[in-house]
């Protein structure tokens, strides 16, 4: 009985100690950089550049947009944004409301309650680090009227 629990003390405090080991990301640091990409992304948008917003997300990220199918990969992406792109009179702007960081730094959240004369929605994105750089994962956005 001894053994054991001297065993499973030592496998606790090698895992306490390993969980203290992580690194920690200046968390305030990389929202202000994700912001830094959201405000190029809208650059993008009104440039209807599908190229730069296309390498906003990861070679693997998700585009959900509302009434209709679940787009993914960075090809289909930019498929997807010129699509939207092309509506006429069309002005995208948006700004997150709130950034959360993971404390590794390595996983990041935003959304955003977004506002305009014809509709108001909201928008959240899911970010990850490839590569040092941070990529859009998945995003969806949908309207706040109600379709009944």
């Amino acid at each position: 009985m001894r053994r054991r629990l001297s065993n499973r003390l030592i496998f606790a405090l090698t895992v306490v100690s390993l969980g203290g080991c992580a690194p920690h990301a200046d968390v305030a640091a990389e929202e202000r950089t994700i912001r830094e990409l959201e405000r190029r992304w809208v650059q993008a948008v009104a440039a209807k550049d599908t190229t730069a917003i296309g390498n906003v997300y990861a070679e693997d990220g998700e585009f959900l947009p509302p009434g209709a199918p679940r787009v993914s990969g960075r090809a289909a992406v930019r498929l997807a944004w010129a699509a939207i792109l092309r509506a006429p009179n069309l002005s995208l702007t948006f700004e997150s409301s709130k950034v959360v960081v993971s404390s590794a730094g390595d996983l990041a959240m935003d959304g955003r309650k977004g506002q305009r004369i014809e509709d108001a929605g909201k928008f959240v994105e899911a970010w990850t680090r490839v590569n040092g750089e941070w990529k859009v994962l998945g995003n969806i956005f949908n309207s706040d009227k109600s379709s009944m």
